[in-house]
């Protein structure tokens, strides 16, 4: 099984690289799933997706990333593929995992409960969000910001390989 980076212009560069870049690193099957075979980052970073949205067979996956970054985090929000993604995935019991303002996405789904989830300040949508870099509740994970990429990514690798695979990972990086 595989995991998916949903990657699109506006995202914030670093906290889908930096957890693709871990996540590969745990020997997690990690593909960028763009709109478009190349995206324009909110930093102007440009870079190459795996595949295309409209390619992929999602029972091929067993969890789903959204980063964050203006204004990435609104057009995932407002693609109807990536909705439908989102409500696959938490109807097959499959984890979600979201950092920075894509939490919000997942708060206008009513998917979110306060002090369970955390995100970027100011996206939290009238919640109380949790006080933590990352947090996990079910079948969401959730991050605060780039500065949060790692913890992020140390839930997503405990889940899909272990927390001492998790834990090795972070050592050999010198995290």
């Amino acid at each position: 099984m595989k995991t998916m980076i949903i990657v699109n212009d506006g995202l914030e560069e670093c906290e889908a690289l930096l957890t693709y870049d871990l996540l590969y690193r745990a020997g997690i099957e990690v593909e960028l799933v763009g709109f478009t075979d190349e995206i324009d980052s909110s930093h102007q970073v440009c870079f190459k997706a795996h595949r295309l949205i409209d390619e992929i067979d999602p029972a091929d996956y067993e969890c789903l990333i959204l980063p964050g970054g203006m204004p990435g985090t609104l057009n995932l929000e407002n693609d109807e593929r990536v909705q439908k993604l989102i409500d696959l995935f938490v109807k097959e019991g499959k984890l979600i995992a979201a950092i920075c303002a894509a939490p919000s996405i997942l708060i206008h789904k009513g998917l979110l409960k306060d002090e369970k989830f955390v995100c970027y300040p100011g996206f939290e949508s009238g919640l109380k969000p949790a006080d933590a870099k990352a947090v996990q509740d079910g079948q969401f994970i959730t991050g605060k910001g780039l500065g949060a990429a790692f913890e992020f990514a140390k839930l997503i690798i405990e889940n899909l390989v272990s927390p001492e695979k998790a834990e090795e990972v972070l050592d050999k990086v010198q995290y």
